[in-house]
């Protein structure tokens, strides 16, 4: 969720009217006590959000690897 959060604040995500479930996921994600994100509060559509940046992200980050960039 913290990938998915910086993510959107650096402007690399760009989300549609068609995801607006995911939208309202993130919206009422809540903070537990201790400042980390209670996954409870959290729906399906956001979850699924954050798994595919932070796959992509991986992937990115190993192509560079493979072609020889660092």
């Amino acid at each position: 969720m913290h990938l998915l959060k910086e993510r959107a604040e650096k402007g690399q995500i760009h989300l549609t009217k068609s995801s607006i479930r995911s939208i309202k996921g993130i919206m009422n994600a809540r903070y537990a006590p201790n400042q980390r994100i209670n996954l409870h509060t959290i729906n399906e559509m956001a979850r699924l959000m954050a798994n595919m940046v932070t796959q992509m992200s991986h992937q990115k980050e190993f192509k560079s690897k493979v072609n020889g960039e660092e």
